[in-house]
């Protein structure tokens, strides 16, 4: 009799095969999830640090450009796409800068320059895939370069 009951104690406390497939079936939906988030993430990582290296190459041609130096100058000074894999990588092609020529902003001349920035969105860094282009506008006071009658 005892063994009897042991026998029913240690059935009833066993789990049954259905019970065991619907909890291994719940484990490899999870896992699944947490894997496609995972390769997600580091894909999105992957494009902000793109993005990030184009903006900042935009943004320091533009402040070059602010300080005076000509396109030519500036094209000079900054590093090029051709000698560098990361730039290679981030950007799509050389961030274009176009000077627009003179407004008055409160009764100040100033240049005009649009600068516009492309980067490269694609999952593979070897291929190039543009993503949408990004533009900004910089001024910086024209210089008055008669400031003085030449002499006679």
């Amino acid at each position: 009799m005892k063994l009897h009951q042991h026998i029913q104690r240690a059935q009833r406390a066993a789990y049954t095969l259905i019970e065991v497939l619907a909890a291994a079936c719940i484990i490899s939906i999870g896992t699944t999830a947490m894997v496609s988030l995972s390769s997600t993430l580091m894909l999105q990582e992957e494009l902000a640090n793109r993005v990030a290296i184009t903006r900042n190459y935009q943004e320091n041609t533009v402040r070059l450009w602010q300080l005076g130096l000509s396109s030519v100058q500036i094209t000079a000074l900054m590093p090029s796409l051709a000698q560098n894999t990361i730039l290679q990588q981030a950007m799509f092609n050389n961030p274009a800068l176009v000077e627009n020529g003179l407004t008055t902003v409160n009764g100040v001349v100033m240049e005009t320059a649009l600068c516009t920035a492309i980067v490269n969105i694609s999952q593979n860094p070897s291929t190039k895939a543009a993503g949408a282009s990004f533009t900004l506008t910089a001024y910086r006071p024209h210089l008055v370069t008669d400031l003085r009658t030449p002499p006679p």
